[in-house]
């Protein structure tokens, strides 16, 4: 039963007024396609550099527990009424995680935005200590990256699955390369 203040809250606050209407990007729609071929429905999810949130909160309406990591407040301004829970850190520090903590993890061009190799490695660790054995991983990179190389960076990982699409990053169209990788 909802609160009978839903209603007027709806209509003036402007923090739930404020609807994420984008879809999912083509990287999500193909890793949901696939999660429903394995007859996964719901799971603890991590969103890392999480943009916008459209992904997130994609996932959240979907039944996932979400939560999303990025370093900008206002990026992770109000997901929480989105059913999304936000953490507003690096994705090259420590995560504040337990160990096994995530059924699947999404990333959508944050990877490939760390420039530094010491970052790429917290990332890497970071990643393989919080994503459960058997977990998936989502990761959306621009397509110039090549397949083999993604799979030497993240060993323990092996890639299930792949499709090269386009997506709108930073207000520009990407050709993507997608893979979804398996944690050893």
């Amino acid at each position: 039963m909802q609160s009978p203040d839903i209603p007027w809250a709806r209509s003036v606050d402007a923090r739930i007024r404020k609807r994420i209407e984008d879809p999912p990007s083509p990287a999500v729609s193909f890793f949901i396609r696939f999660l429903e071929s394995k007859g996964i429905r719901d799971g603890r999810l991590i969103d890392l550099g999480c943009g916008n949130g459209r992904n997130a909160v994609f996932f959240a309406k979907k039944g996932f527990e979400v939560h999303a990591v990025d370093k900008s407040d206002e990026i992770l301004a109000d997901l929480d009424l989105h059913g999304v829970m936000p953490h507003c850190h690096s994705v090259t520090d420590s995560w504040l995680f337990e160990d096994a903590f995530f059924d699947l993890a999404i990333d959508i061009f944050c990877y490939s935005s760390q420039n530094d190799e010491n970052q790429k490695k917290s990332y890497q660790s970071e990643l393989v200590r919080v994503l459960r054995s058997g977990g998936y991983f989502l990761l959306s990179v621009p397509l110039g990256y090549k397949q083999k190389q993604l799979a030497l960076e993240f060993p323990g990982f092996s890639i299930v699955a792949s499709q090269e699409s386009a997506d709108i990053i930073d207000g520009k169209k990407e050709k993507t390369l997608n893979l979804i990788l398996q944690a050893g």
